[in-house]
């Protein structure tokens, strides 16, 4: 009898903790949950803004709405940090005299303990896989120009069903921080949630690459960019000694970008901010991540709320040719206008100078005007494409989100 009753009171808990599904039970009942924060602006301003939580599932069948990814956030174990410490340098890059000279740095510049450097670097692995990618070694690969014949074609596609269906999900879950970014910063949340999209697809793609490899591999052997990647694996360690994170824990992309919304290192201590209020800048934390991309693009990038971002245009041509295009040019509309294009839309009255944008596609040339806050997006990532497809996504996950919850 004692064990039965110790099995019945380990299924229920259990099934209660979400590892046992529960096949039968009645239908469950659905509960929104609004809590009215005041929030205070930049200039002192202040507003009520609702968090809602929605939907709750209390009991019976199991119903996935608005599901989101599962984030794994470093954790701040100070024990294992403490056992990283050796007497020696070794491993792969123990014999690397730029790397003794990086830990002469840390030491006698910031003060890191020697043994604690020494056992961080011992444990690096050779990142071949983010070295490949850089052509470091191995067979390089055809670089596509962004004005090359159906470069445009040829990108990847990041407005997709999935994506927009995950933004709009991640748009109700985090409806309160969005709405608070956009009291407190002025931007739009359909931009921050294009870019997050952009990133990670909203928290499901956030890198397999341990940084401390990634950064040191890059540092140490990409002769063409070792003082931006020593520059970035000095941030790193940093932000790990700010944060008392363990250094050999945190993993991102193969160029070292990490968090749901991929900064780099010398970003997250530039721009990174506490947007929940638990003291900690945790880029793994959707509250967190909204904040930090506000305040990116405000503090970077000069966002300015009341202008557009981009606006198609018509062109009687297939192809452009003899006007310099990209997100730094800059031209009057009236100019462009007598080079025959013709706007689409009123661009929300903005009369102001816009970049010429072209996204080659293979038969032809589609053109877009930019404005300064497609400049600020480039901050980001400066790539053409890349800030349209953010603009694109940001636009599609909008308009479905409108279209589908007015409320």
């Amino acid at each position: 009898m004692k064990y039965k009753n110790s099995l019945v009171l380990i299924s229920t808990l259990l099934i209660s903790g979400g590892c046992i599904q529960r096949t039968t039970g009645t239908k469950p009942t659905i509960q929104v949950i609004e809590t009215p924060q005041t929030v205070v602006g930049r200039a002192g301003e202040t507003t009520t803004i609702t968090t809602r939580r929605e939907p709750i599932i209390t009991m019976g069948e199991p119903i996935i709405i608005d599901e989101q990814p599962i984030v794994t956030t470093p954790q701040n174990d100070l024990s294992s940090i403490i056992n990283i410490r050796r007497p020696y340098l070794a491993g792969v890059y123990a014999n690397n005299p730029k790397l003794r000279r990086f830990i002469d740095t840390m030491v006698n510049k910031y003060h890191f303990r020697r043994d604690y450097l020494n056992g961080v670097f011992s444990n690096v692995q050779r990142d071949t896989l983010s070295l490949k990618k850089y052509n470091v070694f191995g067979t390089a690969k055809t670089t596509m120009k962004a004005n090359s014949v159906g470069s445009w074609d040829k990108y990847p596609k990041f407005v997709t069903e999935d994506r927009i269906k995950n933004g709009i999900a991640f748009w109700r879950a985090n409806r309160y921080y969005l709405e608070k970014a956009a009291f407190i910063y002025h931007v739009a949340p359909e931009y921050i949630l294009g870019i997050i999209g952009v990133e990670t697809n909203f928290g499901r793609d956030i890198g397999k690459h341990r940084l401390i490899d990634a950064l040191t591999s890059l540092s140490l052997e990409y002769k063409k960019r070792s003082k931006f990647f020593t520059k970035q694996l000095e941030e790193y360690l940093l932000l790990t000694k700010e944060q008392k994170m363990n250094p050999l824990e945190i993993k991102g992309s193969y160029g070292g970008a990490f968090g749901i919304v991929q900064f780099m290192p010398d970003s997250f201590r530039d721009y990174a901010v506490d947007f929940n209020g638990d003291n900690i800048a945790n880029l793994f934390d959707p509250a967190d991540a909204i904040g930090s991309t506000a305040n990116f693009f405000v503090k970077k990038g000069k966002w300015n709320s009341n202008i557009p971002v981009a606006m198609k245009v018509q062109y009687p041509k297939s192809r452009i040719y003899g006007v310099k295009d990209g997100y730094k040019t800059e031209y009057s509309q009236s100019y462009l206008k007598s080079l025959g294009m013709r706007p689409t839309s009123n661009f929300y009255g903005y009369k102001g100078p816009v970049s010429l944008i072209k996204l080659s596609h293979y038969n032809y040339d589609e053109l877009w005007w930019g404005t300064k806050n497609f400049y600020a997006i480039a901050r980001y990532n400066p790539r053409e494409y890349y800030v349209m497809s953010v603009h694109l996504l940001a636009q599609a996950i909008r308009q479905r989100y409108y279209e589908t919850y007015k409320n």
